[in-house]
This record gives C-alpha cells, sequence and structure tokens, in this order.
C-alpha cells in the first residue's frame, strides 16, 4: 500500500485520509474478483484453455490462471513471470515482442480451443502492434497527451495505427473468447479499455485523422498512413455489426466505482459522513479541481467527498509531475484548517514519476510559506512533483497491480 506513509506530512488528523486510499486502491485488486472464475473453467471448459493477459493489472489477473492455463503468456509494465515486462506509457521493443507472440499465438488456436484474455489498462502501450516504430509513436502519443487529448481521442488514434486492437484479435482465431477486462475509463467504454482489444468500434480511420488534425500533429508519416492505411496492410477496426458476439464475451471485473463506494463504506465506518460524486473527472486538472473543492466548501464539518475518473494536463511548463499532483496543487492556496486533499492513481503511477499521487492540508502552505516557495509558480511550470517531494506531500505506492483510473478524496474534519 502506501510505501512512504512516514515521510508524508500532515497535521495528526488530516492523516485519516491516508486509510480510505488504500482502501481504494484495494477495493480494485482483481485477483479475488477471478477466483470463482478459474473454477469455472477448470469444471466445464474442455480442450486447450490459452490464457493471454495484457496490462498493468495482468500480474494480479494472470496468476489465478496459471493452474489451468495449457498455453499461457502475460506483458505488462513491471516483471513477470511466464510474460514480458515491457514499455509504459510509451511502447518499447518489448511492447512489440509482446505484439509478436500475441498474434503468433493467436493465429496457432483451433475452434475447439478456449482463449481467455485478462485486459487491464496501460495494454495500449504494452502490446505494441503498431505500424510504426516505438520511437515514432511515442513522439506522436505524447504530442496528443501534452496538447490535452483524452484517452478516447488517443485510443482511436492507437487503434487505427494498429493491426491488433480495435477488436481485430477476434479475427485472428476461430476460438471462443472469454475477456475479463479491469476498467480505466469514463464510462467503461470497452472499445477505449486497452484499445479495445476484444471490442467492436465505432471510430474510423476519418476519425483519428481529424483528432491528429485538431491537435496540429505535424507527422506526415501518420497523416499519410490515416489517409492511405491499405498501403500500409491496415484494416478498418471490427464494426459492432461484423463483431461475432456469439463466440466472444467481453466481462468488466473492476471499475473506478468499486474503488469510490469502498472508499465511502470505509469513511461511514470510521464515523464520517461520505457522498460520493461518481466517476466524472475528465477535464483539466486544475479546473476539475477546483470545481470539486467547491463541494467540500459547501460541506459540512466530518465529511467525505470522494470522486473519480482521468483529468487531464495541458503542459506549457518543464517541470516534473502527474495529473493528480497537478490535481492537489492546484488548491494548496485556497486549503484551509481542517480540509485535506488527496488524489491517487489506482495503478500507483502518476504520470512519467514514482509517485501515485499527492496529499495536502492546510499546513502544506505553510510548509511552502517556510521554504519560501509558491504553489503557484510550480503550477505554471508543471512541477507539481518538485512541489510536493519539498513540502513532503507525494503518496508512492509503487505500482499496484490494478488500473481503475485515478480518485479524489476531500475531507472537512
Amino acid at each position: 500500500m502506501i510505501r512512504n506513509t512516514d515521510e508524508i506530512e500532515l497535521a495528526e488528523k488530516s492523516k485519516v485520509i491516508l486509510p480510505l486510499i488504500e482502501e481504494a486502491i484495494k477495493a480494485a485488486d482483481p485477483y479475488a474478483r477471478l477466483l470463482n472464475t478459474v473454477e469455472f473453467f477448470k469444471e466445464n471448459v474442455k480442450g486447450r484453455k490459452i490464457v493471454i493477459a495484457a496490462g498493468k493489472a495482468a500480474p494480479r489477473m494472470f496468476d489465478p490462471f496459471r493452474e489451468i492455463s495449457d498455453i499461457g503468456f502475460a506483458v505488462s509494465n513491471v516483471k513477470i513471470k511466464g510474460g514480458l515486462e515491457a514499455g509504459h506509457p510509451y511502447p518499447d521493443y518489448n511492447s512489440y515482442e509482446a505484439a509478436r507472440i500475441i498474434s503468433g499465438i493467436l493465429k496457432n488456436t483451433e475452434p475447439a480451443d478456449t482463449v481467455i484474455f485478462l485486459v487491464s489498462g496501460g495494454a495500449s502501450a504494452l502490446v505494441g502492434d503498431y505500424v510504426i516504430g516505438p520511437e515514432r509513436l511515442k513522439r506522436v502519443t505524447k504530442q496528443l497527451m501534452n496538447a490535452g487529448a483524452n484517452i478516447y481521442e488517443l485510443n482511436a488514434v492507437r487503434k487505427h495505427l494498429s493491426y491488433l486492437k480495435g477488436g481485430r484479435v477476434v479475427k485472428m482465431t476461430e476460438a471462443k473468447i472469454y475477456s475479463y477486462i479491469v476498467s480505466d475509463v469514463i464510462g467503461d467504454d470497452l472499445s477505449t479499455i486497452a484499445s479495445g482489444l476484444t471490442a467492436p468500434d465505432s471510430t474510423t480511420f476519418e476519425d483519428a485523422l481529424a483528432i491528429i488534425q485538431k491537435y496540429k500533429i505535424d507527422d506526415e508519416t501518420v497523416l499519410g498512413i490515416l489517409r492511405n492505411p491499405e498501403r500500409y496492410g491496415l484494416t478498418e477496426t471490427v464494426k459492432p455489426d461484423e463483431f461475432p458476439y456469439e463466440r466472444v464475451k467481453n466481462s468488466i471485473i473492476c471499475k473506478n466505482s468499486d474503488a469510490l463506494a469502498a472508499v465511502a463504506s470505509r469513511a461511514r465506518e470510521m464515523g464520517l459522513n461520505a457522498v460520493s460524486l461518481g466517476t466524472i473527472v475528465k477535464g483539466e486538472a486544475r479546473e476539475e479541481a477546483l470545481k470539486l473543492f467547491s463541494f467540500l466548501k459547501k460541506a459540512q464539518e466530518k465529511t467525505v467527498i470522494v470522486s473519480g475518473g482521468e483529468p487531464t494536463v495541458t503542459v506549457k511548463g518543464n517541470g516534473k509531475g502527474g495529473r493528480n499532483q497537478e490535481f492537489v496543487l492546484s488548491l494548496v492556496n485556497f486549503i484551509e484548517e481542517g480540509e485535506v486533499v488527496a488524489s491517487v492513481g489506482t495503478d500507483g503511477i502518476d504520470g512519467p514519476t514514482d509517485a501515485a499521487g499527492a496529499v495536502a492540508d492546510w499546513t502544506t502552505k505553510e510548509r511552502a510559506y517556510k521554504l519560501n516557495i509558491k504553489p503557484e509558480k510550480y503550477l505554471e511550470n508543471n512541477d507539481s512533483y518538485s512541489f510536493f517531494e519539498k513540502v513532503k506531500g507525494l503518496i508512492k505506492t509503487g505500482p499496484t497491480g490494478t488500473n481503475v483510473m485515478d480518485v479524489q478524496i476531500m475531507i472537512k474534519l
């Protein structure tokens, strides 16, 4: 759970927020939810069982299936037995190797086989089935993210530079497919989670091209591919009216609302009032922060307000940080005595940093003042990590083995 609890500086009563953060991550763990599923396959499914896990939650999802898999492979952003550690948030050469292995496994299946996909967020990068190489894809992905593209837009582009995603996986085999999915997108849209490996997709090459043009991504190679995909061996993603629903079953087993419900339940057990705003956070981090903070200002004492989602950050500075850290930094100057705010990524990774997110209360501003550092200057430079490192507000969990987006917790004590 939180590895650096002793290093986090808050008022003593503000530390009530820390077990609530841990509860959110615990509730998103897919391991226990898959145990009954394993028993089902063990008792009811004959023939070869082929298990493929891809995403940040792959280690926790793959483990229960090891004993029943005749063929198994996994790829994640951490070391994993029986698989590959690959790049995230940007693909590396192991990502491309993972895609090659998955393709090879699927091409050698038979109709009598059963393929079990274990899918979680991060697979868009970890499975590098792209027509362009990792360095170019990294550059384009980074440009889109820094320009403020949301996950739907980002994955619409990635699906149309891909050979497997957007449901194309299901065309590579005639076997029955069961796909168990940890959702990391608002609305739990199957076509967006992990770029829709096993799900139908309604977006088109024209949509992807429009997104590239909207954010002024000036890459002639990518533009050329999206304008003439057939030249590169790319087919359109699998549309809903052609999807083989009769042999492909997609099931979401963990989602952001599970984490929010767990936080609210634990808060009530601790004698606090709990209000869940739902999975609603999707705009600019600093704007979403101020919007949500207004609810805390109106709340009564002993109230916890919890929300979830995935804000974006339009990067204009050259600092180091992530969307959760920026969310909290946006509020440091406004937090008054008796108020505490945290925002964390349930995967334990916030942007290109080793922190899951950040936490602040009224003493955070006091420490900043004593150190002669101004929150607004760090916010202007998108340097939230450096700020919270100095005032001791970083939350570090390490990779958690799950990924159901972010959770924001605000308390009026």
